[in-house]
């Protein structure tokens, strides 16, 4: 009985040691950031500015993060509903988007989100499938929404940004979005020569390896995705085109907080500018694999403002932006994260308890 149930008591240590790793690794990479980012841009000017900052912007700001976050929130209830046909309590539908945000920062590529997200749409409810099919279909909606909204801003993009560090930056976003439409058309239509592929790299010597088991268990959820997304498309047609329609509006509240920032520091810009750097800067996350894409986010930001934010407020304008859409929701989603597996650990031992 106590050789099956230290296995039990470990798992949660284990979970919060890798968390302790990728916090710590994040935190580390923020401080760096942020010192470095000062240390090119800040001047005495600096200092003097950040003491007429306009506190009047803050509740405007904290409430345009708390509107982001409820529309989102009601975005994935839409989803779980459409699947089950009924409702999530929004308060477990808001911890998802804390937590996963949270353990999303603390993990290589975003990945690590994604299973605790599961367990509390579990506990909403949901059955695991379900829950898998909810933030599968969360994900494909955003991407799909990125991808039809990409092209109509990208001529915009190109007229209003010009010099030649603007031009090369540019050049990014359109790899991206290739890459990523491509990978879209590969998983959705076209799965078997796109396993073929990545099965033949695994192979050494003609044999399956270990890696060729993990591909395996990718593709199988691959195609359960594939088939959930084009099942649901074609019952909950309805459902499909208002989740599309909310994934592209619920991000204007939180893309509306750099403006507000700016006027906090007596700094106008047009707001369709600012919004649409904002947007191409979205595609740097996906392909970093440093925890919450740290360091990266700030410094495209700081390049992609540097032109239209005086230089001495630019690193500033980006460390509040980037605290105030990413660094608040990480600290809120870390508390939530580590009361949920403190109560999982409780359980545990409550249940090897009972066992022995």
């Amino acid at each position: 009985m106590t050789q099956n149930s230290s296995p039990v008591k470990q798992k949660p240590i284990l979970r919060r040691q890798s968390i302790k790793v990728g916090l710590r690794i994040f935190i580390g990479l923020s401080i760096l950031t942020v010192t470095i980012i000062l240390t090119l841009t800040a001047t005495k000017e600096t200092g003097k500015v950040l003491l007429d900052i306009n506190p009047v912007y803050l509740p405007g700001i904290l409430g345009l993060l708390a509107l982001y976050m409820v529309l989102e929130a009601t975005r994935v209830r839409l989803i779980a509903h459409a699947i089950t046909g009924k409702w999530i309590p929004m308060g477990l539908s808001i911890q998802v988007l804390f937590c996963g945000a949270f353990l999303s920062a603390v993990t290589p590529f975003q990945a690590g989100g994604f299973p605790i997200q599961i367990y509390i749409l579990n506990k909403a409810g949901l059955k695991w499938g379900e829950a898998l099919l909810t933030l599968l279909l969360r994900a494909l909606f955003y991407l799909l929404g990125v991808i039809l909204l990409f092209p109509l801003l990208l001529p915009y993009f190109q007229a209003s940004f010009k010099g030649g560090s603007m031009q090369i930056l540019s050049k990014y976003p359109i790899f991206a979005y290739i890459f990523l439409l491509g990978l879209l058309v590969l998983i959705l239509f076209y799965p078997k020569p796109l396993k073929k592929i990545v099965y033949s790299l695994t192979f050494r010597k003609g044999k399956r390896t270990k890696l060729t088991r993990v591909v395996f268990g990718i593709f199988r959820e691959i195609h359960r995705m594939r088939m959930g997304f084009f099942n649901f498309v074609k019952k909950r047609r309805l459902y499909s085109i208002i989740i599309l329609m909310l994934t592209i509006i619920v991000y204007i509240p939180n893309y509306s907080i750099a403006p507000l920032i700016l006027h906090a520091l007596s700094i106008k810009t047009p707001y369709f500018d600012t919004i649409l750097r904002q947007i191409f800067l979205l595609f740097a996350a996906f392909f970093f694999p440093t925890p919450g894409a740290a360091g990266i986010i700030e410094g495209g930001f700081t390049a992609l403002f540097y032109s239209s934010v005086p230089k001495h407020l630019v690193g500033v304008f980006t460390i509040l932006w980037r605290f105030f859409t990413y660094h608040l929701v990480v600290i809120i989603g870390g508390f939530l994260t580590l009361k949920i597996l403190h109560l999982e650990e409780i359980i545990s031992s409550k249940m090897d308890s009972t066992s022995t």
